[in-house]
């Protein structure tokens, strides 16, 4: 990047604006790449924003740095991206007004092409397989695992690397693996939020031989596909429309199930298949700024008989993290006892981890509590 941007600041015009030194320096420190994408950050360009020069007058000169940058960097696609924004705004109104709902597809909006073809700018809702062939898909590669997104339509959470890298190893996860080769039953897990597979391929790259997982998205189901068949393990859609029945999803070999349905219908579905699939041990319940919606259907799908563990993403407030953790263990000990039947021992349902795992605002942490389950028999 320091060789474009040096070659870039010699075509200017001697002065340059002011502005081009911090933009150029947060250029050089900030901008990650993703197979053939370079994404900038938008720190760098609120610098030209605030230096008051007409962004407009400066396209040709950017044009030509995002030429130097595809040519220096061997990439063919720049976009500038920014935070996933909590709302997104309704088009083509009758009345033309505004309109917000919640962004519950988590879309990225902000989403800004710069240099090369992203596909079109609008498609069908849900998108259909011609969107699908138009758009740019681009793979990235994290511990060993491809993850394949189109950028244009899809979130890529660089800052989940770490926790994706935990459950490849974590001692739970290993204990649930090993066991099940002991029975020959194997083990599952079930993501609730399983996007374009950001921890359902760690467990199924530490060992875990079925995954079920949920998206209303389906730009992120088309990107787990997708990326599920880059690191070849097969993989069979489940829906009431345009996928396959669940009893042949089951019968095959495929060791990922998606179902692009609302999780609600998560505890249906399990209890259905129940029989034909491994004991689920794990449960992902990966949505923010709370994950509350899933963990009765968190604690439906585990088994019953073994027991298991619910990882909950939650943010949490610095000073309130244990307190906050606490709440979140007592909620999930007083469903489970519904699930049971019976009132549980004291503290049967245990916080045995508390992972920090990144800053989400000011003051503001995103946690992931590692709840252990204990065995539900029914009966007192």
């Amino acid at each position: 990047m320091q060789t474009a941007t040096s070659a870039w600041i010699a075509t200017l015009d001697d002065p340059a604006p002011s502005c081009t030194t911090p933009f150029i320096s947060k250029l050089n420190r900030a901008y990650v790449t993703y197979g053939t994408l370079v994404l900038l950050p938008a720190s760098a360009y609120d610098e030209l924003e605030r230096s008051g020069l007409d962004i407009e007058t400066l396209q040709t000169a950017l044009n030509s740095l995002y030429k130097l940058i595809s040519h220096h960097l061997k990439l063919t696609h720049i976009a500038l991206t920014r935070p996933i924004p909590p709302q997104r705004t309704i088009p083509n109104r009758p009345d033309n007004s505004p309109l917000q709902e919640e962004n519950t597809l988590r879309a990225p909006a902000n989403f800004t092409p710069l240099h090369g073809d992203f596909g079109p700018s609008t498609a069908s809702s849900p998108p259909t397989l011609q969107d699908f062939s138009l758009a740019f898909w681009t793979t990235a590669k994290q511990n060993s695992i491809y993850q394949t997104w189109s950028p244009r339509w899809t979130m890529f959470s660089r800052g989940n690397i770490s926790e994706k890298a935990r459950l490849l190893t974590l001692e739970s996860v290993v204990r649930a693996v090993e066991e099940g080769a002991v029975t020959g039953r194997g083990c599952a897990a079930v993501d609730l939020y399983v996007g374009i597979g950001y921890f359902g391929f760690s467990y199924l790259k530490a060992g875990v031989r079925r995954v079920l997982g949920w998206d209303l998205n389906g730009w992120s189901v088309e990107g787990l596909v997708r990326g599920a068949g880059v690191n070849g393990w097969g993989v069979r859609k489940v829906s009431s429309s345009d996928g396959e029945g669940l009893g042949e999803a089951l019968g095959s070999e495929a060791r990922l199930l998606v179902f692009q349905e609302d999780n609600v219908k998560a505890g249906e579905r399990v209890e259905e298949a129940r029989a034909e699939l491994p004991p689920i041990r794990h449960v992902n319940c990966g949505l923010l700024p709370t994950s509350r919606g899933s963990w009765e259907t968190a604690v439906r799908v585990l088994d019953a008989g073994l027991g298991g563990w619910i990882h909950v993403h939650e943010n949490f407030a610095i000073s309130e993290i244990e307190s906050k953790a606490e709440e979140v263990r007592q909620d999930i000990q007083r469903l489970a006892a519904q699930r049971a039947g019976y009132e549980l021992p004291a503290r049967a349902v245990r916080v045995e981890h508390i992972n920090k795992l990144k800053s989400y605002a000011p003051g503001v942490i995103h946690c992931v509590l590692d709840i252990a389950v204990p065995p539900l028999i029914t009966g007192p």
